[in-house]
């Protein structure tokens, strides 16, 4: 059936036509046979009838004095039956009088006994009888007189015309189907090849070729190729743009940092990208976990969201339902890498803690001690004296929270670059001992420069912000190195290839030094290596430091051994 459908349709056109030939002759053929059947019998049957009415006839003339034999052998022989009736007529008795000598062939004694005990029961019948492999056609009468009458008559007649009708009809229906046949075959084979061309055509079209078509064929397939060649630029037009849309499209998803994973709504892989690829690799544990919840969705029907943990790493993903294909949507998930986002929401909540806790202690000392001076509790001057000394120290101790914090805010927030300048280092590094050396005596602890006897290259860079940085590293050495400690400020070049590259700004000591899990949070805010804060400092200073560095393109490392001091350095590059 799927081969029949493929060819062309003028073909398929005729074979129904050939097809619906050979249906209406075997129709005809069975309709034939009934009609001439029907029309024979009722021609004979009334042949049959007049013949039994004029013997009848006969019969009731002879009532009174009895039939004569011979002279009813005679009327039946062959006056009665010019159409090759037979006929037979019994007594009373059921003994056979006379009969037709045509009959014989049909009927025997026995049979006509039992026609004569029909006619007892039922006076008269009309039957055809299948008898000696030839068709009868019969009737039978019973006459008032008590007489019984049949009359019979073979139906050769009939299989002849049949069978005559019946040639004649093969004779012309044959020739014709093969000459129809040839005629279709010749009309499909010239229809079928502009089909052909189309249908190439339309294969060329579907693989995204651009195909134009000759306009010069016959009839209306002209027609049809200036339309199709209308249809293919549209097609091929259309196909340019979906393909420079879905490049778009597939070039837009590589370009996202999330990853994107959709699936069709039979649950098929529809589309993902790069990210995606790296964020969830093939066969990791969280990839399973987000199929899994794709899966969930598109059975659902609902979208949801998830955390999963890959590695070191917290991943989310959004599922969400794509537009609805034949009643049912696709999914998709788009997966974020949220580490980042949740350790700055972990620092703000820990920022606004540190601060609170920073503000807390030195606003609790002056409310304490303030509330005992208005309340008179402290009377001795000496003492009234040393409360207000606590209070100015507290209150610089959060003027110096307060402008640590502005400064800080103040180089995250602020893109613009500092202004840089050429300085001489070794004149920094000279004017920074001078400033700090009275702060390590008061301590007794040994402070020394290390900066090399000639004067080192000029650099360009801030020359303020270089002495914060150094500042707070010589302060922070200040605080955790304990009297009788060592420490050094020094200045060397750096030297590549036998160059002059850069200049190593460093700041060491010999005090308490700092554990490997110290080391990773140093540069945090607030973080103090003093667990118990004992000391002054606001724990700002070093982040301080680090975003300073950073404006200056610049990293800070460190070296430290619990017990053993720390080294805190960063080069600055020569140009």
């Amino acid at each position: 059936m799927r081969k029949l459908r493929e060819l062309p349709l003028l073909t398929q056109f005729g074979l129904m036509i050939v097809l619906l030939l050979i249906i209406s002759a075997a129709a005809l053929w069975r309709i034939s046979g009934q009609l001439s059947e029907s029309t024979l019998t009722d021609t004979d049957n009334a042949e049959l009838s007049l013949a039994i009415e004029t013997v009848e006839n006969w019969l009731s003339d002879c009532a009174e004095t009895g039939p004569d034999r011979d002279r009813l052998r005679t009327l039946l022989n062959p006056e009665l039956n010019p159409g090759q009736e037979f006929l037979m007529v019994l007594d009373a008795q059921a003994r056979v009088l006379a009969f037709s000598e045509n009959g014989v062939a049909y009927f025997g004694r026995d049979k006509a006994q039992r026609f004569v005990r029909r006619l007892d029961q039922a006076g008269s019948f009309s039957l055809s009888e299948r008898d000696t492999g030839a068709w009868v056609l019969l009737e039978g009468k019973k006459t008032d007189s008590g007489y019984y009458i049949l009359a019979g008559k073979p139906t050769r007649m009939y299989r002849d015309t049949l069978a005559n009708y019946r040639g004649r009809l093969v004779s012309w229906l044959i020739p014709g189907l093969l000459i129809l046949s040839a005629v279709l075959l010749l009309l499909s084979t010239v229809s079928a090849r502009p089909l052909r061309k189309l249908k190439a055509a339309a294969q060329a079209v579907e693989r995204g070729e651009t195909v134009t078509m000759d306009t010069d064929l016959p009839g209306e397939a002209g027609d049809v190729a200036i339309a199709f060649n209308r249809m293919s630029r549209q097609v091929s037009a259309t196909i340019a743009d979906l393909a420079h849309e879905g490049e778009n499209k597939r070039l837009l998803l590589e370009a996202l940092d999330e990853g994107i994973i959709a699936l069709t709504p039979t649950g098929e892989l529809l589309n993902t990208n790069a990210a995606a690829q790296r964020l969830l690799p093939e066969s990791s544990a969280p990839r399973g976990e987000v199929m899994d919840a794709l899966k969930r969705a598109l059975k659902a029907q609902q979208g949801e969201r998830l955390h999963v943990r890959a590695g070191q790493d917290t991943l989310e993903a959004v599922i969400t339902l794509l537009p609805a294909q034949e009643g049912r949507c696709g999914v998709m998930a788009v997966i974020r890498d949220v580490t980042e986002a949740e350790r700055l929401e972990r620092t703000r909540f820990e920022y606004v803690a540190n601060i609170s806790h920073e503000l807390r202690t030195p606003l609790a000392n002056i409310r304490g001690l303030s509330e005992g001076l208005r309340d008179g509790l402290v009377t001795d001057t000496d003492e009234r004296m040393r409360y207000y000394g606590i209070i100015v120290d507290e209150v610089r101790r959060l003027s110096r929270l307060v402008n640590d914090l502005m400064e800080l805010s103040g180089l995250q927030s602020n893109p613009a670059a500092f202004e840089m300048e050429r300085i001489q280092p070794t004149e920094v590094m000279y004017d920074l001992y001078d400033l700090n050396k009275q702060m390590f005596s008061e301590k007794q602890q040994a402070f020394v420069l290390d900066v090399p006897a000639e004067d080192l290259p000029v650099i360009v860079t801030n020359e303020d912000r270089l002495s914060e940085v150094l500042t707070i590293l010589l302060d922070n050495a200040h605080k955790y190195t304990p009297a009788g400690g060592h420490i050094t400020l020094g200045a060397s070049v750096v030297l590549t290839d036998g160059l002059e590259t850069g200049i190593r700004f460093f700041v060491r000591d010999d005090g308490i030094g700092m554990d490997e899990e110290t080391q990773k949070h140093i540069f945090d805010r607030f973080h103090q290596a003093d667990k118990s804060h004992a000391s002054k400092g606001s724990g700002l200073g070093l982040s301080i430091a680090r975003e300073i560095m950073l404006k200056l393109r610049v990293q800070i490392s460190l070296k430290s051994a619990l017990g053993k001091g720390s080294e805190f350095s960063f080069v600055l590059p020569v140009p």
